[in-house]
């Protein structure tokens, strides 16, 4: 992709709050007068101004990296020493938070450039993205673009994408899957693209699809979830969703399928290091078996098994991981283009994928392994749970659940053990259960 057809794809773009004068990124680019691959770190609130500053670093033959703008600046800090990052641009640096570096301010953001720790290049054309906490608060995947935009249209290709599509990106850029699947993805099949942003409400997402004519949108299982439970059917412009990041209970996905008979429902599976797309899944085509499986691979991808642990062999899987060393295998590079994802499944006689969980997901509880996503998925499955954390007491191996619910009255501890009771074998009902209530902002996340 050349500099004339990103720009003309940003400017097709719009954004459902009013943008702030953006003025012209390219000032930004060029103050960053830092040699070719430098790493420079990009932390701005969703927005096409933050696309423009991504592209443009990129073009300029540098090696953008985005982080959530909510990030705490000793955080950022961390990220950048483990980097090498050469730059920091945010909306707003306070000069307390990164000692007496110089702050400049241009095209609407601060530009700070990094003293003091070891600056490290890549080959021009890569970007990072980083992963989840689970591979490390500051551990990032090096990608080539020419990668990602591959990932990008094979998603494209497998929900039916076009240039006549318009795909609404509510999901927090920095998140591989709305970079690559998302935007990249728009960028590839010439769609139309509107960018929103945090705080989620459901009147909100349904006033966005209904103003902007969105045809394509993206949601977590917790927002689908969220959806689903409003009874509601989606307005029409609305002719795909694609829901991913975990395993979405089946009972809400024919949910979902019964309240919009026209609407296509894709599940999908990825991570990071695999750049990010592996499979989907047309569950509004398939049988209610096979709602809970990830479908099949996109074309050019192959996942296998080694034991119980998945593997994704591809040519968009990272070249190398960088920053922070990752504290678990979830993620890690066995030769060039094949990982293993630290996920436990299998893959069916039709080629189905199915993933039970992370290794790290799974215990011996009374002498017996069992799966604490599946767990959480149980409890999840539950009216008003919106989210359930597991974990084993250290001192007697007790199994403990925590439950967040939505519900104003919050059911006892009591009430939830007997509704977790007919939907658990015995080894996997947890010894304590904890409820509490939903924590502010969780629905954006």
């Amino acid at each position: 992709m050349n500099a004339q057809q990103i720009d003309d794809f940003l400017r097709r773009a719009v954004q459902t709050e009013p943008a702030q004068h953006e003025g012209d990124v390219s000032e930004v680019v060029a103050a960053l007068d830092a040699e070719p691959g430098s790493v420079v770190i990009i932390a701005l609130p969703n927005g096409i101004r933050t696309l423009r500053v991504f592209f443009a670093a990129h073009l300029a033959g540098y090696v953008p990296v985005l982080v959530s703008p909510s990030t705490p600046p000793a955080r950022v800090w961390e990220v950048a020493r483990y980097l090498g990052a050469c730059a920091l641009v945010r909306a707003r640096i306070r000069p307390a938070d990164f000692g007496e570096h110089e702050v400049s301010r241009l095209a609407g953001v601060e530009l700070l450039r990094f003293t003091g720790h070891r600056m490290i290049r890549h080959e021009p054309g890569h970007v990072i993205l980083m992963s989840s906490g689970t591979s490390g608060l500051a551990t990032g995947c090096l990608h080539s673009m020419s990668a990602l935009l591959r990932n990008a249209r094979r998603h494209t290709a497998s929900i039916g994408q076009s240039a006549e599509d318009t795909v609404l990106v509510n999901l927090p850029v920095y998140y591989s899957f709305a970079l690559v699947a998302q935007v990249l993805g728009c960028l590839t099949a010439g769609s139309r693209l509107v960018l929103s942003g945090p705080p989620f409400t459901v009147s909100d997402y349904l006033d966005a699809v209904t103003r902007h004519g969105v045809s394509i949108s993206s949601l977590t299982p917790i927002l689908a979830k969220t959806v689903a439970t409003t009874g509601e059917e989606l307005p029409k412009p609305l002719r795909a969703l694609t829901i991913g990041g975990q395993a979405l209970d089946p009972n809400y996905v024919s949910r979902l399928i019964k309240l919009n008979p026209d609407l296509g429902v894709y599940l999908t599976y990825g991570l990071t290091e695999a750049g990010p797309r592996v499979s989907t899944l047309a569950a509004h085509l398939e049988q209610l078996h096979r709602f809970g499986t990830v479908g099949k691979p996109l074309d050019g991808v192959e996942v296998l098994t080694r034991g119980e642990e998945l593997l994704v062999r591809s040519d968009t899987v990272y070249r190398e991981r960088v920053g922070e060393p990752a504290p678990s295998k979830r993620g890690q590079l066995i030769e060039p283009g094949l990982v293993a994802t630290g996920d436990i499944g299998f893959v069916d006689d039709d080629g189905y994928v199915t993933v039970r969980g992370r290794s790290t997901d799974f215990a011996v509880v009374r002498g017996e392994k069992v799966s604490m996503a599946g767990v959480r998925r149980v409890a999840e499955s539950l009216p008003h749970v919106v989210r359930a954390a597991t974990r084993i007491a250290e001192d007697d191996g007790t199994l403990e659940l925590d439950v967040y619910v939505d519900d104003v009255e919050l059911p006892s501890e009591t009430e939830m053990h007997r509704r977790l009771r007919p939907l658990l074998t015995r080894n996997e009902r947890p010894g304590v259960v904890r409820v509490h209530p939903l924590p502010a902002g969780e629905f954006h996340k």
